[in-house]
């Protein structure tokens, strides 16, 4: 069965401000619903629609700076709206992966290079998910920790 929500941290080595105003253009490029902001506190909260596809999710967004480092981490968490989906079939890691992936292009920041890409291809080969790493059967056609669709 598929995990219920996705939660990832990643850190930059930007000023918290830098961060937290990236973050605000990726959530309004993506049309992602902004409830709450508190950039002193280094916290938001937002939602994304309801849609065919998806039951909605609530992301919860933190940024805080790393103790002994000028980096900032920033952890992205999302969860289903509705209480009672059992598996978002990886709907909530493909948000977190694709707000981060906004993030990073609004801090400049250069998306994978195409050695990072073979090594994805590889791991297919190695029978481990390439969105999450965890092992799969030859058999599956989904994957049975974040429910992402493999191709084989």
């Amino acid at each position: 069965m598929a995990m219920k929500g996705a939660i990832e941290t990643r850190n930059y080595g930007k000023g918290s401000s830098e961060v937290f105003s990236a973050i605000s253009k990726a959530l309004e490029d993506l049309k992602i619903r902004v409830i709450d902001k508190d950039e002193k506190a280094g916290k938001i909260t937002a939602a994304t629609g309801f849609s065919l596809f998806s039951t909605g999710g609530e992301v919860s967004i933190t940024v805080e700076t790393v103790p002994d480092s000028k980096e900032v981490a920033v952890t992205i968490e999302e969860k289903p709206k509705m209480k009672t989906v059992v598996t978002d079939w990886g709907k909530s890691s493909q948000d977190v992966k694709r707000l981060f992936s906004k993030i990073e292009e609004h801090l400049g920041i250069e998306p994978e290079t195409v050695e990072e890409k073979t090594e994805v291809k590889k791991t297919k080969q190695a029978n481990i998910c390439p969105s999450c790493g965890q092992s799969i059967k030859a058999t599956d056609k989904f994957c049975q920790n974040c429910g992402t669709k493999l191709s084989r």
